[in-house]
């Protein structure tokens, strides 16, 4: 139950939610007046909230001012916020209060955030989940309002210590310093698992060429083993190798160097020999013509001649 808080020790400040016209019929005829709303505080923790109504809205605004200050309850609070969530209700009205964490502020509408403010609270949200008349939010927030309590009052009421309740102050140190090695651990975990990852990739990657290398060796076996062969004894056969080879070189050419000449002179022979042929051919068949003419001609002028000569070869044979 709340206590009634004594207003004239604390200076208040006061703020009108919803001024209406209202009329009351009589046998006369209708009443007309005004209803107005105030929310009184001192941002403090102490809140009110009051009704008053008259046929001139100054009067009405005394009067619930008055009345507001004769209904002020006091708010529990932690720093700067609510201890714990809470749902007030009036009429069609429903008001959630939750608690918020220091630098969100009020996070609310309408009369409830004049309520809230007047109230002193300074970090908290609200939800108004029915009614939106301003009148039945406010008096919804007043009733969300006294249904908080503080872990002294629970203590005393259920005959547990602090401690009991919420558990020991050591206890949540040791959560958070838990809670902050799990998180550290996680990381390390994490940046231990990006460097197994790269290694695998590197492992992957040598693996590639280690396949790639067999693969060639296994294309040129002969050339592996010619070559392992000369790692292993490399004795005199590096420097003469380039000896011989310009002699392997040399020797093709000095062979084949006779050769060409003989091609070229057994070429040339026939040639040389055939033109000869065809120079004395010529000479050999004109010759004997020449020298078989004066014969024939001699015979042929000298008959006598001839039978001289028999006859003195045949003088000579008688002798």
């Amino acid at each position: 139950m709340q206590k009634t808080i004594d207003a004239s020790k604390t200076e208040m400040k006061e703020s009108i939610v919803n001024i209406r016209r209202v009329a009351k019929t009589v046998k006369g005829g209708r009443n007309m007046r005004f209803s107005v709303t105030v929310v009184v505080g001192d941002e403090e923790g102490n809140v009110g909230v009051g009704l008053g109504k008259a046929r001139e809205i100054p009067e009405a605004v005394r009067k619930a001012i008055e009345d507001g200050k004769k209904k002020m309850i006091h708010v529990p609070m932690v720093g700067t916020t609510i201890p714990h969530r809470s749902l007030g209700v009036f009429g069609a009205g429903r008001v959630l209060l939750m608690p918020g964490a220091e630098g969100t502020g009020v996070i609310a509408g309408s009369s409830v955030r004049t309520v809230l403010e007047l109230a002193g609270i300074k970090d908290i949200r609200a939800k108004s989940i029915g009614s939106n008349n301003a009148g039945n939010m406010a008096y919804a927030t007043i009733e969300g309002l006294k249904g908080l309590k503080t872990i002294e009052e629970v203590s005393r009421l259920r005959g547990k210590t602090k401690e009991e309740i919420l558990g020991k102050p050591g206890e949540f140190r040791k959560k958070a310093r838990k809670a902050a090695a799990v998180v550290e651990a996680a990381e390390e975990a994490e940046a231990e698992v990006e460097e197994i990852l790269a290694a695998v990739e590197a492992a992957e990657e040598a693996e590639a060429e280690v396949e790639e290398i067999l693969a060639a060796a296994e294309e040129a076996p002969e050339e592996a083993v010619v070559a392992s062969e000369n790692e292993a004894a490399p004795v005199e056969e590096t420097p003469e190798a380039p000896e011989e080879a310009p002699i392997a070189e040399e020797e093709p050419e000095a062979e084949e160097a006779p050769v060409a000449e003989e091609e070229a002179a057994a070429e040339e022979a026939p040639v040389a020999e055939e033109e000869a042929a065809a120079e004395e051919a010529p000479i050999a068949e004109e010759e004997p013509e020449a020298e078989e003419a004066p014969e024939e001609e001699q015979e042929q002028e000298d008959p006598d001649a001839q039978d001289q000569d028999i006859e003195e070869n045949g003088d000579d044979s008688d002798q």
